[in-house]
């Protein structure tokens, strides 16, 4: 590449130089990292760094850093920013000078929020080697700088020049060696031998040790005041074992000299004198204590314990300074993290660019490059072209057609151009050889003519040939070319002629179709048929007016990139409910999309919107969707969620090995939520579970594109018992079906409920006790009986519902009743043992109901002969929300699974799910002097979006964890809570459903929540002491908090934005009508002539109040911001976002979830699992009838491959022969849908999977009251092994 014009952005050249090791500059043929250009990347390039090099920790030297203290600190003519930094690991120095004062009067530094100009681009002026021009760098003890890079802004209107110096460390490798460890002991051996007595008990010293003594040395000397730095005696027992006189080098490298006692005079020098601290030798002695900073950090743990010796030092990075002093600090990039070890596409650093940037940026990028390097602009082509596709970016696609179409030609078109002439691209004919090579092809080859012209085009552009360019424009075509493109004879008939183009139109050009059809027509004296052929194919007539762009706003779908079968999604959700003229018109809208894509996928489910369009068979390389059985979209998201959390996902599959035995003993000592479990339920969430594993292994081995979860999977998912008992009971009771109030149903949230904040939203009304009366009659299975004597016992059993087309059951009662005033007892309802309602459950967000079906399931009979249908008790069921059902899959799974070991302290079981799932908070009451501490057990924390505005996640965690004042017993007392245990996997929800008492409704809080892919703990983790460092922080956080809330009270006020006029705008006005009035001198109205002085005067004070304020505010905030983050210990990587959209009564769902080891994000919506190419559709808020997300599953990050993994596919090879066959026997009937029920011909997916079960020995014994059925030579299913 051309090094005449290097040029980088400066985020680029700052990841140059934490990539740049100057020891290793040699080993890579002279290659700067910083300074040259990156190699051409043509399949294949030398590896960027080689596998021991450093990548550069910067740590800034704080007293003289001159950087920008905020984003809104904007150079001018009188700025030099200075960054001088250093390594944490390698020790190597860097300083970073941004000079802009060579200001002229039409300059303009670039600026993020300049279009033109958003980041310096910088251009290699010149590089300085001091062995390389040892006449104008020399390296010396106060000024060690070995390379020097300087740069210049590309922008015509930047004065910006940067420089660069390199500086080994001070500490060099010479002087090291002083003080190896067998240096230092062979030294303190000879010590001690010449005088045993006076070293008696000592032994040698360590390497950390005689380090610290010099860093001590060091910082007295700094410390020493008027009086001089204390003097060092040789004799000094640490003094000699650790450097005796062996390391008088090192001592006067450092400027100590040495001194003799007055006593002694003649006799060798007995003292070291420390320097005393000039500006020659500050840096000098500044730099070594930086440096013996780091060497004392990197010794081993066991030698800093040894010898008790303490790091005091916190070192703060410095890349933020250098970020901001560069103007790029928090620019816009299309990932909200970097990882700094990932290796990036050579491209990239052709352009300049990182792979974060954003498409915009990018483009730019690609634009300042080819500015600066013209002869290279083909393979920037080339560049940009790749990362457009790898990206998957219509943007960036559109940016290489539009240059393509202005005649620009990568570097691989240009090559491919000669070879298709046979030349060798590097060829040195003149252009009349090309041009004859050119018209002998085209005169052999007459159909080749188009595609030479192209090719021609490219040489000519790179050749910069007018004659070649000339010869390659010339675009007729005559009578004989038209008939030999469109393969006809000069006596085709018309019709005929229009539909071979319309058969050639669908492999070649459009316009050159219509081009031979004009040509064609005209020699025909203006064919009219082939005049309007010619015509149609060149505007596309669709047969519709309406824009492309207005189409998807029709069907409300922001990104025109959606897939097919999102477009798809979006155009049945709106039909579902559209009224006929509606309807006409999403079906227009689709057929436009349809037909500005080409999609056959579209056109052919408008035709046939449940016509089959067969999709290549799924591989071990995708996941596969999930179809939606009746408003299940929320259920879907989950259990696909539940699939990629591998402790959740192994241990289902291996149920088998984590079954709870069904006996008494074992039963008894269960407890789940601070309660006891019944053996029925225990038996319902087993059953559960063997449900979830088949769709498991499904989910594992279907070669389909999606699956059907059962019936019965849903079933057991969405209902507790109790919620299922209480809806049957109250929808008998009402008149008029069902409660308005399906909240009511379900009494208190799942175990270990959700954490809230101190925002909690208004409870809904308190049902009483539910009673099982006398009157109502349950029907089903009579036969079954249940002698358990928990509360479920007085219920006939309802483990699975009967599938659609189940018939009734009738003419059964049950002979059980409970006794009066009996309380049901059911699944996920107990809280901390406690069964009533708790004040502030929020309203959760329901789906909207399900038409009413023809068919009827399981009925209850009263009485009175009222029945409810289980049809309204599946619609009631799919109106629940994810979290609930979450709480009610933790519920089952916790019953299900055997204890992996008891909480002594509370007796509650301990498992897998809950290790993986469930953390702690520690909640302090500061009642006394000495805080009361409860710790309270949680599976997830609720946050709140901003009544106004936006929050991010920190933000919305504050509320949570900060301290507040509570009412207790008449009085009030602080509470605050922390992060006691941390599970491995995080849930947070957003709860965005907000509830009028009055109004007796919900609405949805549509407010951003801004969410990171990285999130740090640290700041809300336990710390029992409450002086501790932590807490000191967090209670510096609170006070700022407090401040913050009256600032902005105050500057509310003075602003009055309600009134859409601020309090000086108000006094500036008033000062104008009373000088109108002294002007006009009305009668009967005396005005103080003083009094215009005095409102100007307050108006200066109040803008002058608020100037002050806004600084206060932007102050507070930027410490809040701050306050954290160099805490990172605690560290979570988001691995799952799910999206409602829709309003508080319903809507759609869907889940985001990240692949870590392929690092993609994919939609998962019902059967449609695709890929996720911009990933602002995830992070940036949409806002409208866009999705909002509102529950987000965090891993912690040390742990992502032992916790999740998103793509487990085992794909058997299937010979598919007689799949085709009617309906096998050896299917269950019991997977047919409802709508399958006249489906003759089934697919291999919709056979159930045999549970994963091991062959028994001997018959299976009884179990409650099922007798056994099943012989030695059956499995657990009773067929035939």
């Amino acid at each position: 590449m051309s090094a005449v014009a290097i040029g980088k952005t400066a985020p680029r050249l700052i990841i140059d130089l934490l990539d740049y090791d100057p020891r290793f500059r040699e080993q890579r043929p002279g290659k700067n990292l910083i300074a040259d250009a990156a190699p051409r990347f043509l399949g294949a390039c030398p590896p960027r760094k080689l596998p021991n090099e450093c990548r550069h920790s910067l740590m800034k030297k704080d007293l003289r850093t001159v950087a920008p203290v905020s984003n809104d600190e904007l150079p001018d003519s009188s700025t030099k920013y200075i960054v001088p930094t250093y390594c944490s690991a390698c020790r190597y120095h860097f300083e970073i000078t941004m000079d802009f004062t060579q200001w002229q009067d039409n300059h303009v530094p670039c600026r993020l929020s300049d279009q033109d100009n958003p980041l310096h681009h910088l251009q290699l002026a010149e590089s300085i080697y001091a062995g390389a021009h040892p006449d104008r760098l020399v390296p010396t003890k106060y000024d060690p700088t070995i390379e020097i890079h300087k740069f210049v802004c590309s922008s015509e209107t930047c004065p910006l020049q940067v420089t660069i110096k390199v500086s080994a460390p001070r500490f060099s490798r010479n002087l090291m060696t002083l003080l190896e460890p067998s240096k230092l002991i062979a030294r303190g051996v000879k010590e001690i031998q010449a005088e045993p007595l006076r070293f008696e008990g000592l032994g040698p010293v360590s390497t950390l040790q005689a380090l610290d003594y010099l860093r001590t040395y060091l910082r007295d000397t700094k410390a020493a005041g008027d009086t001089g730095p204390k003097r060092i005696a040789k004799r000094n027992k640490k003094f000699a074992l650790a450097y005796s006189n062996e390391c008088d080098a090192l001592f006067e490298y450092l400027d100590f000299t040495t001194v003799q006692d007055g006593e002694t005079e003649g006799d060798s020098p007995q003292f070291w004198l420390p320097p005393t601290i000039t500006s020659m030798n500050r840096e000098l002695i500044n730099d070594f204590l930086a440096e013996l900073d780091v060497l004392l950090e990197a010794r081993p743990a066991s030698e800093k314990h040894l010898a008790k010796v303490l790091i005091h030092t916190r070192p703060l990075p410095a890349l933020k300074d250098i970020e901001r002093s560069l103007g790029y600090f928090e620019y816009p990039t299309r990932s909200r993290t970097v990882n700094l070890e990932a290796e990036e596409h050579p491209y990239y650093l052709s352009l300049g660019a990182v792979d974060d940037f954003t498409d915009e940026f990018l483009s730019w990028a690609y634009d300042r490059q080819c500015q600066c390097d013209p002869p290279n602009k083909p393979y920037y082509l080339d560049c940009l072209e790749d990362l457009a596709k790898g990206r998957g970016s219509s943007d960036l696609e559109t940016k290489v057609v539009m240059a393509t179409s202005a005649g620009e030609y990568g570097l691989k078109a240009i090559e491919g151009a000669y070879r298709f002439f046979g030349l060798d691209p590097n060829t040195k004919e003149g252009d009349e050889h090309i041009m004859g090579v050119y018209k002998s092809r085209i005169e052999s080859a007459p159909r080749q003519k188009e595609e030479a012209k192209n090719c021609l085009l490219a040489i000519a552009k790179a050749r910069n040939s007018e004659k070649i360019q000339a010869l390659a424009n010339d675009r007729t075509m005559t009578f004989e070319e038209a008939l030999e493109f469109l393969n006809i004879s000069s006596d085709t008939a018309s019709d005929s002629i229009e539909a071979a183009a319309v058969a050639m139109s669908l492999e070649a050009d459009n316009s050159k179709v219509a081009r031979a059809l004009r040509v064609i027509a005209n020699h025909r004296d203006g064919d009219y048929a082939l005049e309007r052929a010619a015509a149609n194919m060149e505007l596309d007539n669709v047969g519709s007016t309406l824009d492309i762009g207005e189409a998807y706003n029709r069907l409300q779908i922001g990104a025109r990139n959606a897939p097919d079968e999102t477009v798809l999604a979006y155009y049945q959700s709106l039909m579902n409910d559209a009224a006929p003229g509606s309807k006409d018109s999403y079906t227009e809208a689709l057929r436009v999309i349809a037909c500005d894509r080409q999609s056959h996928f579209l056109l052919t489910k408008l035709d046939d919107p449940n016509a089959v369009v067969h999709a290549a068979p799924s591989t071990a390389s995708q996941p596969i969707g999930l179809d939606n059985i009746g408003n299940t979209c929320y259920l879907n998201s989950l259990l696909q969620y539940y699939y990629t959390v591998k402790p959740i996902r192994n241990v289902v599959i291996d149920f088998q090995n984590h079954r709870m035995e069904l006996n008494d003993e074992d039963i008894k000592k269960k407890r789940v939520g601070g309660r006891t479990v019944a053996k029925s339920e225990i038996i319902k969430a087993q059953k559960f579970v063997d449900e979830l594993q088949h769709l498991f292994e499904n989910l594992k081995t279907a070669s389909t594109r999606s699956i059907k979860p059962t019936r019965e999977l849903a079933e057991l998912t969405l209902f507790s018992s109790a919620a299922e008992a209480n809806f049957r009971r109250a929808s008998i009771s009402s008149p008029s079906g069902p409660p308005p109030n399906l909240t009511s149903m379900f009494g208190d949230p799942p175990v270990y409920g959700p954490v809230y904040g101190p925002q909690l939203p208004p409870p809904p009304s308190q049902p009483p006790p539910i009673l099982i009366e006398d009157d109502i009659e349950m029907v089903d299975h009579p036969e079954d009986k249940n002698d358990d004597d928990s509360s479920e016992a007085t219920l006939v059993d309802m483990e699975t519902l009967p599938n659609y087309e189940d018939v009734f059951i009738k003419d059964a009662t049950v002979s059980s009743r409970p006794q009066k005033n009996e309380t049901l007892d059911g699944d996920a309802i107990m809280v901390n043992g406690d069964d009533t309602a708790k004040d502030g459950k929020p309203v959760p967000e329901k789906q909207p109901p399900l038409p009413p079906r023809n068919k009827s399931g399981l009925v209850i009979q009263t009485n009175d002969k009222d029945v409810v249908s289980d049809d309204e008790l599946w619609k009631f069921g799919s109106q629940q929300d994810v979290t609930e059902v979450i709480g009610n899959v933790n519920f089952r799974l916790l019953c299900a699974l055997k204890p992996t070991s008891i909480d002594m302290s509370s007796g509650e079981q301990m498992d897998i799910v809950r290790d993986t799932l469930y953390g702690a908070n520690a909640v302090y009451l500061q009642k006394a002097e000495t805080p009361e501490r409860k710790v309270e057990a949680w599976s997830n924390l609720i946050v709140f979006p901003a009544p106004v505005g936006s929050r991010d996640i920190y933000e919305t965690l504050d509320v949570v964890f900060d301290e507040q004042i509570v009412e207790i017993d008449n009085t009030t007392a602080a509470q605050h809570a922390s992060i006691a245990k941390l599970p491995p996997i995080l849930h947070i929800q957003i709860q965005r459903t907000a509830f009028d008492p009055v109004k007796q409704i919900a609405s949805k809080n549509r407010n951003p929540v801004i969410f990171p892919e990285t999130i740090y703990l640290d700041r809300y983790m336990d710390s029992q002491e409450p002086d501790s460092a932590l807490m000191r922080r967090r209670r510096e956080t609170w006070r700022w908090k407090a401040q913050l809330k009256v600032l902005e009270a105050r500057q509310a006020a003075l602003k009055n934005t309600e009134a859409e006029m601020s309090v000086a705008d108000a006094l500036i006005a008033t000062k104008d009508y009373i000088n109108v009035l002294q002007e006009e001198e009305v009668d009967g109205i005396s005005i103080n002539s003083d009094l215009p002085d005095l409102l100007e005067e307050r108006t200066a004070e109040i803008v002058e109040e608020l100037g002050v304020i806004n600084k206060e505010i932007a102050g507070l905030k930027q410490s809040l911001t701050e306050q954290f983050t160099d805490m990172r210990q605690y560290e979570y990587k988001l691995q799952a976002v799910f999206i409602h959209r829709g309003e508080a009564g319903g809507g759609h769902y869907w889940v985001y979830i990240y692949d870590f080891e392929n690092d993609i994000w994919r939609e998962y919506n019902d059967e449609y699992v695709t890929e996720v190419k911009d990933r602002r559709r995830i992070f940036d808020h949409q806002g409208g009838t866009g999705g909002t997300p509102y529950y987000l599953a965090y891993v912690r990050s040390s742990d992502t491959k032992d916790l999740v993994e998103a793509i487990c596919r085992e794909v058997p090879e299937v010979e598919m022969t007689g799949v085709t066959d009617t309906w096998a026997g050896d299917i269950e009937a019991g997977t047919v849908g409802e709508d399958d029920e006249n489906v003759t011909v089934r697919h291999i997916e919709h056979a159930r999977p045999r549970p994963l079960r091991p062959k028994p020995t001997q018959g299976f014994d009884t179990v409650g009251n099922w007798e056994n059925t099943i012989g030695d030579n059956l499995d657990a299913n009773g067929r035939p092994w």
